[in-house]
């Protein structure tokens, strides 16, 4: 169940402050979701979700709300017809700094969630996502500190009006609430930064550091205090920035910069080749992105444009190919047994388990190859190396059942197909396998 506060603050966003949300996705079935979520969860009756699929109309819909002075938060996919949001989001932050950025994706991993706080994201959502988990991101969102958030918006209007000492009172006021806070202490540096108190603002950017050393912002602030001043302590900042939030191209193509201006060219080149390594797989996912979709709207249709789609796709990523390509391993594999290239499935899988050799149901799936083949004895041998795998993996599952009992009887190896038929009696009483049960009971005299 969701919390009640979360659903209490979402529903405030909506009908109390006339709250309004863009959706940029091409993702229909998120689009029913958050839909669904605030009409049905939340109970909103106001025209407030936005859905657009490019980031022009995204851009007009923000404007307009903006102009009106409503309330918005942005849902952006990660990718957007096949290229990255990123510059789309910090060209919004820099217009708007104050609007709300929620990003949509797939999996993802640690340093793309950092790399997409570092530019101005409030949150992600991994799908596919539950509208439990909607109503909660959007409340953080929405709320992430209470009152103190409405004092650190208070503190940087004052400091930016100039009225420093009351932006100093702000941020103490702050501290008292919450000791230690790395906000209030950044606020307070950048006070004394802007009245070039420069000793007294490091004081309040390191200790902003020291309390909370895995923020990126603290580092940040003290990266900027050095540059110009210090070439070895902003260096040093700059990489601890590297090694949390390591997608920054820009930050290590600046790295590679200071290493040239100190004449460490083996340094620099080392920082230029990650710098170009980085944007080169940015490159590689968007192709790879671009294609996967192409081959999923072929798929049942053309399955020689299916296969054409994906191989390029995993030619594409080489030698980055990881475990997260499984599953278009799996589609190329099903392409190539639909055109009878059982062979090119067997050698499809056989790559795929270079890269994942653990998994379960590559191994299924190349024993379904091996049997189109008319391999039954190695169509087994890999059905029961999944199992040995995964002793649970076919459990639940009526078609995998189904193709496993199957080949065992073709194989003659009845007491070893009957748990499986039996499975899948279980998991539909009214299938195929209750019948097929029957019979073998009669081949086995039971």
């Amino acid at each position: 169940m969701a919390d009640k506060r979360y659903d209490a603050i979402v529903y405030d966003y909506f009908e109390k402050t006339s709250g309004n949300i863009v959706l940029l996705t091409e993702d229909v079935l998120f689009f029913k979701t958050l839909r669904s979520t605030i009409m049905k969860t939340i109970g909103s009756r106001r025209d407030c979700l936005y859905h657009v699929q490019n980031t022009g109309p995204a851009a007009k819909a923000i404007k307009a709300l903006m102009e009106r002075k409503m309330p918005v938060i942005v849902f952006v996919e990660r990718i957007v017809q096949g290229k990255p949001s990123t510059d789309f989001i910090l060209a919004l932050k820099n217009m708007y700094p104050d609007i709300r950025v929620i990003v949509l994706v797939g999996e993802t991993r640690r340093e793309n969630i950092a790399y997409f706080y570092e530019i101005g994201v409030n949150n992600v959502i991994s799908k596919p996502a539950s509208m439990n988990n909607i109503i909660e991101k959007m409340a953080f969102t929405i709320k992430p500190q209470g009152k103190l958030s409405e004092l650190m918006h208070t503190g940087k209007m004052l400091l930016d009006q100039g009225n420093h000492k009351d932006a100093v009172a702000i941020c103490e006021r702050i501290l008292k609430i919450k000791p230690g806070s790395p906000a209030a202490l950044m606020l307070k540096g950048d006070v004394y930064l802007d009245l070039n108190k420069r000793d007294k603002a490091l004081e309040a950017y390191m200790e902003a550091h020291e309390g909370s050393r895995l923020y990126l912002e603290p580092i940040k602030k003290l990266a900027d205090f050095y540059r110009g001043h210090d070439q070895e302590k902003y260096l040093g900042y700059l990489k601890k920035l590297d090694k949390l939030s390591p997608l920054n191209t820009e930050r290590k193509c600046e790295i590679g910069t200071v290493h040239v201006e100190r004449d460490e060219m083996e340094r620099a080149e080392k920082y230029f080749d990650q710098a170009i390594e980085t944007a080169t797989k940015e490159a590689m996912s968007l192709v790879a992105g671009v294609a996967n979709r192409v081959s999923m709207a072929v798929a049942e249709s053309s399955p020689r444009m299916a296969e054409k789609y994906l191989t390029k796709v995993l030619d594409t990523k080489a030698d980055n190919l990881t475990a997260d390509d499984i599953g278009t391993f799996n589609r190329l594999g099903i392409a190539l047994r639909s055109q009878g290239k059982w062979k090119e499935a067997i050698e499809n899988y056989k790559r795929a388990l270079l890269v994942a050799p653990t998994d379960e149901g590559l191994y299924y799936n190349m024993g379904l190859a091996y049997h189109d083949g008319g391999q039954r004895g190695k169509a087994i041998e890999a059905m029961e190396k999944a199992i040995e795998l995964n002793p649970d993996f076919y459990k639940g599952k009526e078609g995998v059942c189904l193709n496993i009992g199957n080949i065992f009887v073709e194989l003659r190896r009845y007491d070893d197909a009957k748990p499986y038929f039996v499975e899948a009696a279980a998991v539909n009483p009214k299938g195929k396998a209750v019948k097929k049960l029957e019979a073998l009971n009669k081949m086995l005299g039971e």
